[in-house]
Order: structure tokens, then sequence, then C-alpha cells
């Protein structure tokens, strides 16, 4: 239970402080989620898949 609202409360100071300025990112930020369109989408620190600039 514990750990539930450590990361509830990281993900919260994340969306206030911002990602740079809090240092409270998932455990799979950075992490592939899906190759679409042949570009690379992957986990950002609150854990939404993103587009990035790079190719599959």
């Amino acid at each position: 239970m514990t750990r539930i609202f450590g990361s509830v409360s990281d993900k919260l100071l994340g969306a206030v402080l911002g990602e740079k300025a809090a240092g409270a990112c998932i455990p799979e930020n950075g992490q592939l989620c899906y190759c679409k369109g042949g570009y690379r989408y992957t986990f950002n620190c609150y854990g939404v898949c993103t587009k990035q600039s790079t190719r599959c």
C-alpha cells in the first residue's frame, strides 16, 4: 500500500514541478511502447506514450 501512495505522490509531484525539476519518473521512462508509421513511441516521465523523432 505504501508503494502505491509513493508512486501516486511521485506522479503528482512531477505534474506540479515538471518532469525535469521533480525527478519523479516512472520506472518505464524511455522504454518502447510500440512502433507506428515508422516512428518509435516511448513512455515519458509520467507514463504517457509519446512519439519520438527516431525511426523504428
